[in-house]
């Protein structure tokens, strides 16, 4: 323990984030999760509550009587330039001619072109006087005490997220995203503790993603870029739409610049017949268009990386921005590039930032020593037992109290087993977008019916969604072709011809998975479930979702567990070491 505390504030207007350092101890939330907001976008600075940072605080081991100082540090910082150049040009002028409009659904206040740079700075700024007021508040009667609030570049904190989460002591780091202050990419190598910056892009893959996700009907305001990923799969590659793009784009060494003028739309509809609105049922329409679209974005990543890998300064990389939740373009990046690692966190987007922020402080700036490890995904908030128990005093749900992990486990694993749904909340919540045991929604996957049932009677979602496969790493490579280490359902990879009608539901229409490698080290309670599964099924995973509906966040309290179980066709639902099943 320190008597300094970092405090990483993600204050971007989307995915904003906390996350708490405090020396080995490390804390990390999305505020969308307390909120229960998606996204929780514009609520930066004013979605966490007092009562929120002191949970937070107490998480980290910090309580009211303990005597400290507290450093916020934020993930924008603007130079006086930028703010002059942002605010009188606009960004918004910057990039439509390139990416075309704003996609629909921008709040109303933003429809004013001219004001979309300024908002966005006014925003990214002035949310964190908010945030340090609602810290000072939550902290006002004990001796915790804000010391300094200042700034780190918003690439640098993705940069400083992905490799401090890794186990690296040297790599290379690419970052591709939205948009950082001036930037859509950048590039450096990390070792003995500094960054050193190679190359910076102002073009932007992660706006011309989003505007082909508006193009297949979707919302990239609702960061449902993964809708077309996961619909790339029911298309087929169509050589002249992915030429469309390729001719549109040129890759020089660790730079690359678009050329999508507004104009070169109306071709674009003419090779995919027309383009599907947000209203329109048909969402396989728009399928060969994300698959194209899939594989040039694709083609476009790897090429980076492996011109970076060119540079011969590194076997490993560290990849993070938004652009890194394409989990399809991951799984290609080493076989295509010739890295030998890639890291890619649990929360790569904005959110991570939090994290990214207060780990450059403690590492970069105050040179705190580092152990190269990885960091456990598991940094955010635990069940609250108590409330789970007057809850269930109440005695309107049917519950069994195990005395030990092993019962609970047997019992799950026979529920899962008898084709049941079951709802899993264990531990703390995973930091990023991604359940990785601990708030997930589990099942058989040797049941085809499986992925069916859980997008129409849990999710609540559309049935091309695919679900996700956690397997035991020891048996990867035994369901995998060139299996690789994914413990964050980071990257997809191909399952073997010969195993995919054992696993159906988990199998995506191109005969991939999106993989969470599951050791015991990283989560000794869900490997040890899986592996009782094993002993029954015969089958070394299990179907792995995240434990929410589509529309609202993870789960956060118990409250937000027992709405979903009772609201839902979840069958079962394991919190703690108690297993409540419905009663019919």
């Amino acid at each position: 323990m320190s008597d300094h505390i970092i405090v990483g504030y993600a204050n971007t207007y989307h995915d904003p984030a906390i996350a708490i350092v405090d020396g080995e101890s490390v804390f990390a939330e999305a505020i969308e999760r307390s909120s229960q907001n998606k996204r929780a976008r514009w609520q930066a600075g004013i979605g966490y509550t007092p009562s929120n940072f002191r949970k937070a605080l107490a998480r980290a081991g910090i309580t009211i009587d303990r005597k400290v100082s507290l450093h916020v540090r934020s993930t924008w910082r603007f130079s006086l330039v930028e703010r002059l150049f942002l605010m009188a040009l606009g960004l918004y002028w910057k990039i439509r001619p390139i990416y075309g409009p704003l996609p629909a659904g921008v709040p109303s206040e933003l429809a004013s072109l001219q004001k979309v740079s300024a908002y966005s700075v006014k925003w990214f700024l002035g949310s964190v006087p908010l945030f340090c007021e609602q810290l000072a508040h939550a902290t006002s009667r004990g001796r915790a005490k804000i010391a300094s609030v200042s700034a780190v570049r918003h690439h640098l904190t993705h940069a400083s997220n992905a490799v401090f989460t890794s186990a690296f002591e040297e790599c290379a780091v690419m970052v591709l995203d939205g948009q950082g202050e001036r930037h859509g990419a950048s590039f450096y190598h990390y070792r003995n503790g500094a960054f050193k910056e190679l190359a910076h892009c102002a073009h932007s893959l992660g706006f011309l993603y989003a505007r082909v996700t508006t193009l297949c009907g979707f919302s990239p305001v609702q960061g449902e870029e993964w809708k077309v990923m996961g619909l790339a799969g029911y298309g087929k590659c169509v050589p002249e739409i992915e030429e469309f793009f390729r001719s549109r784009t040129t890759v020089r060494g660790l730079g690359y610049e678009l050329h999508f003028p507004e104009s070169c739309w109306a071709e674009l509809a003419k090779l995919t017949g027309g383009f599907r609105s947000e209203d329109d049922k048909d969402t396989l329409r728009s399928a060969d268009l994300a698959a194209s679209f899939q594989e040039y974005f694709t083609g476009v990543v790897v090429a980076l990386a492996k011109n970076l890998k060119d540079l011969g300064l590194s076997e490993n990389l560290a990849y993070s921005g938004g652009c890194a939740l394409n989990s399809s373009t991951n799984g290609r990046i080493l076989q295509g590039s010739g890295f030998r690692a890639l890291h890619i966190p649990s929360a790569p987007a904005d959110d991570g930032n939090a994290l990214g922020a207060a780990l450059h402080e403690a590492h970069v700036v105050r040179r705190q020593v580092r152990r190269p490890k990885v960091e456990s995904p598991y940094l955010g908030n635990e069940p609250d037992m108590e409330a789970l128990e007057r809850v269930l005093d109440f005695g309107y749900y049917k519950f069994r109290k195990f005395n030990s992990n092993g019962e609970l486990v047997e019992a799950s694993a026979r529920v899962l087993e008898e084709g049941k749904i079951l709802g899993w909340m264990q531990g703390r919540a995973e930091f990023g977008p991604r359940a990785l045991g601990n708030r997930s929604i589990l099942a058989d996957p040797r049941a085809l019916r499986m992925k069916e049932e859980i997008n129409r009677l849990v999710k609540f979602r559309e049935g091309y969604r695919p679900i996700a496969p956690s397997i035991l790493h020891e048996n990867g490579d035994e369901y995998f072709e060139r299996y690789e280490f994914s413990p964050y359902m980071e990257r997809t990879l191909k399952f073997r011809e010969e195993l995919k009608n054992r696993v159906p539901a988990v199998v995506h229409e191109d005969g991939t998975g999106r993989v969470q490698s599951v050791t015991r080290e990283l989560n000794p309670l869900y490997h040890e479930l899986i592996s009782a599964f094993y002993r029954r099924a015969g089958v070394p995973m299990l179907v792995n979702t995240s434990l929410n509906v589509m529309g609202k966040p993870i789960v956060h309290g118990i409250e937000d567990s027992l709405t979903l179980f009772g609201t839902t066709g979840l069958h079962a639902l394991a919190i703690g070491n108690f297993l409540i099943e419905k009663s019919s």
